[in-house]
């Protein structure tokens, strides 16, 4: 067997199948593994949130029932406060008196107030040590109340405020000098007293700037003794954190968890860490924990200022919620259940941790495990490669042994089977190598032959600008079948001037240095581009002629080249082929036909200002004449006015053609009535020609303006008018019609002539196109009218019947100052329509 160059293989790969195979047998064990322990964690953690959280709100909803009952008991006495028989008739007494003496009791009353406001001795004594007062202390000290009931020492403590106020709001009686004397535009005394009826209303804690901290309040309407309407109202006002912290904050649980009151704001009532007044340290967790149900949830802050995931309970406090600000669902008191996150999760963490040791200690285990299987495996596999090394060096002279009872048995027996058939194949490659040259050498002259029938000069280009093939039309092409050159250059082949060389050198270095999966490069380079003045009656007959043409001059003959890649042999570097064709005649007939074009184009011009200017000339002659026989001298200034206005025209008209009017149309438009200039061009029109025996309708719509130069819409309205006349050849019926209908404008101008032929329509705005005979017409009217209509946004049309008559309707934008919808106003005219000054 011949020896083959293949280098051994490192023994080192042995050992990447073995960790492949331990890696495989650690996933396989591991990848249960981890989701087991993942699901066990997952199902102990839930039950662990769900029984912490359902005890959290457990303890949220006795704590909110003890508040209910705690605030309950206190509007029970409050209650009591408000129905005793003695404050009742004593308001009634002061509501009698300020309904018989209302003018003197106002006048009283604002009286006391500025005296209560300086703390008047007289006015103090009289509010603070009345029969009310003296009823309001002994309620307050306990000396009235219930036999049995007990007032515990905290709500006498936490009230700051108690008093009563008249049906007027007037403070009537009160403990203190804390209250106002005049509450009768307040929240809570509207609440209370509502218009008379009466109503229990428990005020939101707020900071009251008269007790010096966060406060909440009840107020009581006083019922007469009828319990027919409010005589006035009873309020005491009492602070949070005293009458609410007994009841809370003995609730703890664990090391931090603790019961807090707060309402729906976020606003914290009472609660053992935060003051009460502050908000939760997180708005968004104030709507999960402020529902109308008790409940717990997965808060992403524990509100205390922590960041960390926590359990909270909570639950609302249905009767105090009822009755606070009069509305459950803006007003509600909820209670508060939390623990701190490192307390609470403490449980899962450690769960965690026993998983996690548990889970290395399999890992390890599997590790071993795998390590020995893998050994067993890859002992024999490692022999099978020593073998196939073997092979591949032409060097197997023992058969592989092999004696596992396995797949890797049997593989070892066609090893030794592949070895037999190897050393019999390479007895014939030779002789197929042989076959092999002969056929390259076929495909290269097939080649070579392809190459030298193309028409057209053909050139392979090697990286050091060396020409390595010219076809048989280049050589012919650059005079090179007796040349002398082995292996000549490109510019010795191509003799190009200095610019010329460096532009094929830039783009010969482009091709060479691009990666070879690119597409071949085309006839297009980059290269600085500098603008160019062209003739603008030249037509552009493709986009090569504005950007950079890949053309090469050689002598008299001119080249276009383009550029494509010829794959290397193995081993070499791709190399550059160039392609020319000779496009002299092509170009020779390309600027012939540039020439015709301008020519062409020369004639529309000349012919277009030659019909524009007959109009306004006749005009002009015309006039002229006129001027010569008239004796009257104001009709003589009238023809003259004409005059300088068809001159103004004619002015126009040049520089319309000339490229000045287009550069200026945004100075020379202004708003035009339609109907004017209507009446005006057929004025113009009645200079130069007899329209006498026509009779002409107009149905205009009104002030009809649009946005346009007078003079251009004026010339396309009489070169209209003029074709309508002719067609009637002066006889028949003319109809002006102007219709506004939303944004647009529309002029219809009908004659009752012969109408057009219809296989003429489609063409009657081409250049030169007349239905007219020899001398009658130049065929612009029209095509000259299109483009001054459309350059102002309008539009043109034809509707012709044979026979019957034609109607051409022309539209424009409207202008603004135009209404969108006016009365239409008809006359009908036999006589002839003068010249308007």
């Amino acid at each position: 067997m011949k020896a083959s160059s293949v280098e051994p293989a490192s023994s080192t790969r042995g050992w990447r199948l073995r960790t492949k195979l331990i890696v495989s047998m650690l996933l396989v064990g591991i990848v249960p593994l981890l989701v087991g322990l993942g699901m066990a964690f997952w199902q102990g953690s839930r039950e662990i949130n769900e029984v912490s959280g359902e005890s959290f709100k457990a303890l949220a909803t006795e704590a909110a029932r003890k508040l209910d009952i705690l605030i309950g008991d206190e509007i029970s006495r409050t209650a009591r406060i408000a129905s005793d028989p003695l404050i009742i008739k004593e308001l009634e007494r002061r509501r009698d008196v300020v309904q018989n003496q209302s003018a003197s009791a106002a006048t009283a009353a604002e009286d006391q107030r500025a005296k209560w406001d300086s703390a008047d001795p007289v006015t103090v004594k009289t509010i603070t040590e009345n029969p009310i007062a003296g009823l309001l202390h002994e309620y307050y000290t306990g000396a009235r109340s219930e036999p049995g009931e007990i007032i515990p020492q905290v709500v006498r403590g936490a009230t700051k405020m108690l008093f009563v106020t008249d049906v007027q709001g007037h403070l009537a009686a009160a403990l203190t000098t804390k209250p106002k004397f005049d509450n009768g535009g307040t929240a809570w005394w509207k609440g209370a007293y509502n218009k008379g009826v009466g109503q229990l209303y428990i005020e939101d804690v707020y900071f009251d700037n008269l007790a010096d901290t966060y406060v909440f309040s009840i107020s009581m309407p006083i019922m007469d003794s009828l319990r027919y309407e409010a005589v006035g109202v009873l309020r005491r006002v009492i602070d949070a954190k005293e009458f609410f912290a007994p009841s809370t904050h003995p609730i703890r649980f664990g090391k931090t968890g603790h019961v807090m009151l707060i309402d729906s704001r976020g606003i914290v009532i009472s609660c053992p860490i935060l003051p009460t007044g502050v908000s939760l340290s997180d708005a968004s967790l104030v709507p999960l924990v402020t529902p109308r149900q008790p409940g717990w949830t997965d808060a992403p802050s524990d509100g205390h200022g922590g960041r960390s995931a926590s359990i909270i309970g909570f639950a609302p406090l249905p009767e105090t919620s009822r009755n606070t600000n009069g509305s459950l669902e803006l007003g509600s008191w909820h209670t508060f259940v939390w623990q701190s996150s490192d307390e609470l999760f403490g449980p899962i963490r450690h769960l965690l941790t026993w998983m996690t040791v548990f889970a290395l200690i399999a890992m390890a285990l599997l590790a071993t495990l795998g390590y020995l299987a893998a050994t067993r495996i890859v002992t024999p596999v490692r022999q099978l490669q020593q073998a196939a090394q073997s092979i591949g060096r032409g060097e197997l002279r023992q058969t592989i042994q092999i004696k596992t009872g396995d797949e890797l048995e049997t593989l070892a027996e066609e090893f030794n089977r592949m070895n037999r058939q190897l050393e019999a194949a390479f007895a014939g490659l030779t002789d197929q190598v042989t076959l092999k040259t002969q056929e390259v050498q076929y495909l290269r002259e097939s080649t070579d032959q392809i190459l030298d029938a193309v028409p057209t000069p053909i050139l392979i280009i090697g990286d050091d600008e060396s020409v390595q093939y010219v076809n048989r039309t280049g050589r012919e092409a650059f005079d090179l079948a007796n040349s002398d050159l082995k292996s000549p250059r490109l510019f010795e082949i191509l003799p190009l001037g200095t610019s010329q060389q460096q532009q094929i050198r830039r783009e010969l270095l482009g091709l060479t240095a691009r990666a070879p999966a690119e597409p071949a490069a085309g006839t297009e380079t980059e290269s600085d581009t500098t603008p160019v003045l062209r003739d603008p009656l030249a037509p552009q007959l493709n986009q090569d002629a504005e950007d950079h043409r890949a053309e090469l001059q050689l002598g008299d003959h001119l080249y276009r080249y383009q550029w494509f890649r010829v794959s290397g042999r193995p081993g070499e570097a791709d190399r550059v082929g160039l392609v020319l064709r000779d496009t002299t005649e092509e170009s020779r007939m390309q600027e012939n036909l540039i020439q015709a074009e301008k020519s062409g184009s020369l004639g529309i011009l000349t012919a277009g200002i030659g019909h524009e200017l007959n109009n306004p000339l006749f005009g002009i002659l015309g006039l002229g004449e006129a001027i010569q026989e008239e004796g009257d001298l104001g009709r003589a200034k009238s023809y003259a006015h004409d005059i300088v206005q068809h001159g103004r025209r004619m002015a126009s008209i040049i520089r319309d053609f000339t490229g000045v009017a287009t550069r200026e149309s945004s100075d020379q438009r202004q708003t035009v009535p339609l109907e004017r200039e209507l009446d005006l061009a057929l004025a113009t029109l009645a200079v130069g020609m007899d329209i006498s025996a026509l009779t002409i309708e107009r149905c205009y719509a009104g002030d009809t303006c649009v946005n346009a130069s007078p003079d251009q819409l004026r010339q396309a309205l009489s070169n209209i008018l003029l074709n309508a006349v002719q067609a009637m050849r002066g006889r028949g019926l003319l109809r002006l019609t102007t219709v506004t209908t939303g944004a647009t404008a529309s002029v219809t101008i009908t004659d009752s002539g012969p109408g057009i032929p219809k296989q003429h329509l489609s063409k009657i705005f081409d250049p030169f196109f007349t239905t007219k005979g020899q001398g009658e017409g130049s065929g612009l009217g029209l095509t000259v009218a299109r483009r001054i209509i459309r350059k102002f946004g309008g539009d043109i049309r034809l509707e012709s019947v044979e026979g019957q008559g034609t109607s051409c309707v022309i539209s424009f934008p409207v202008h603004p100052r135009s209404a969108s919808s006016k009365e239409v106003s008809c006359t009908v005219s036999d006589t002839r329509v003068m010249s308007q000054p």
